[in-house]
């Protein structure tokens, strides 16, 4: 459906009905083929990619269009089309499909079965990704019990790092799985003797240090553990096969201010990836690293150590920059044409798939959050997060855009329910 605006030199708009000849079974076909679109990868090389919620719709389209399965999906397609498209009859609908899934998922969840384990998992995690979308300053938490109950189903904790190979399933659970594979399990990933998992749940343990340090004899012993760990991160980096790393375009040139740059036109290279599902752990991993640099450059500032504060901040420069790449990639509907014009255009016309900004928001978020980031680049990720939130739909991504330190659990229960998407 097109996006409702008024009419020309009015600010009435038109009714919020249907096309004309659209019948709503027709109508909700559609929703149902845009919400695979706009959220399904199916992995064209498993050595690559893992895709993203893969083999939902095969199931889905086994099951029926009426299936919760099904009605779950549509939900999201509602929800996140009501609000970019300005057709609130869309969001009314999915809010009382979402009323009714969580009466059958709380049935299906005290009666466990195997047969049905896929399902079950599925719409837990889609209502998961439902209140991520309608997510606002009203009702900003829900998803972070969602999260914990998500990982109570799967039977493992609810940080997000639980998801990795390293971690396995109890004896017992609802699915009656025994092992978790992890969401970075895939050839690409693993094929070196360091995993990205292995440096994840480091880092984790290093912050965790961080905060009960004292002396300087521990804040010099972490900092030699640190800049070692970020040695690890920059071989990891190099060490990825051609297919997975990767590759440049185009380049937006300066032709504004900085204050006027518009979303995906930041003056950085424009990179390509596989999917995006690998664009996504590019971005983990450099937001690991920043997380890492700016733990270093605190340390170093504790010690007097100058030069290690200038070589970090210089090198996480750079880092962030790579990430900036990765953003028209994420955004825009089509990346060949978006670099040809970019002498042209100012502004992006055609978003592109919504998972693009569902999977982008976190990251920009917590790197929005680093201490050592230029306040013009602090503003120009922060109006990117607007602009997810107002083109994409996705109300988590206004709620960033608008909130300074809005807490770890609130970060970690999102990874939590979109990297369990990444699960087979």
């Amino acid at each position: 459906m097109p996006k409702r605006a008024p009419f020309p030199g009015t600010d009435i708009l038109p009714a919020d009905i249907l096309p004309e000849g659209t019948s709503q079974e027709e109508s909700d076909s559609l929703c149902l083929r845009a919400f695979f679109y706009d959220y399904g990868i199916i992995s064209i090389n498993p050595n690559l990619s893992r895709g993203y919620l893969s083999g939902l719709e095969l199931l889905t389209y086994r099951q029926g269009q009426n299936s919760d399965l099904a009605r779950a999906c549509l939900a999201i397609s509602f929800a996140t089309h009501g609000k970019s498209l300005n057709r609130p009859k869309l969001k009314q609908k999915a809010d009382e499909y979402f009323r009714d899934l969580l009466g059958s998922l709380a049935k299906a969840i005290e009666s466990p079965s195997a047969a049905n384990a896929a399902e079950t998992r599925f719409i837990a995690l889609l209502l998961g990704l439902y209140q991520i979308a309608t997510s606002d300053e009203n009702d900003c938490r829900g998803h972070e019990i969602h999260a914990k109950g998500l990982a109570a189903l799967m039977g493992i904790g609810s940080s997000p790092l639980n998801l990795l190979s390293n971690h396995r399933w109890p004896q017992h659970n609802a699915f009656n799985i025994k092992k978790l594979s992890g969401v970075f399990s895939i050839p690409a990933l693993t094929d070196q003797r360091e995993t990205l998992d292995d440096l994840l749940l480091d880092l984790d343990s290093l912050w965790t240090r961080s905060e009960t340090l004292f002396t300087s004899k521990d804040f010099r012993m972490l900092l030699t553990t640190s800049i070692d760990l970020n040695r690890r991160f920059a071989k990891w980096a190099d060490s990825r096969v051609p297919g997975f790393k990767p590759t440049t375009i185009g380049k937006v040139s300066q032709r504004y201010d900085e204050a006027d740059i518009a979303v995906g036109y930041w003056p950085v290279n424009v990179d390509t990836y596989f999917d995006l599902y690998v664009a996504g752990v590019w971005n983990i991993f450099r937001v690991a690293r920043l997380i890492l640099l700016s733990l270093i450059i605190k340390l170093s500032a504790i010690l007097g150590i100058k030069e290690n504060c200038i070589e970090f901040i210089i090198a996480g420069n750079c880092i962030l920059e790579d990430m900036l790449a990765t953003i028209p990639y994420h955004l825009v509907n089509n990346l060949p044409a978006f670099v040809s014009l970019l002498s042209n255009e100012a502004q992006i016309t055609e978003p592109g798939r919504y998972l693009g900004g569902l999977l982008l928001m976190h990251p920009l978020y917590v790197v929005s959050e680093i201490p050592f980031l230029s306040e013009p680049t602090r503003v120009y990720i922060r109006k990117c997060l607007a602009w997810i939130g107002s083109n994409m739909g996705i109300g988590q991504a206004t709620l960033l855009a608008n909130t300074r330190d809005i807490g770890k659990d609130f970060i970690e229960s999102g990874c939590m329910i979109i990297w369990s998407g990444f699960l087979k």
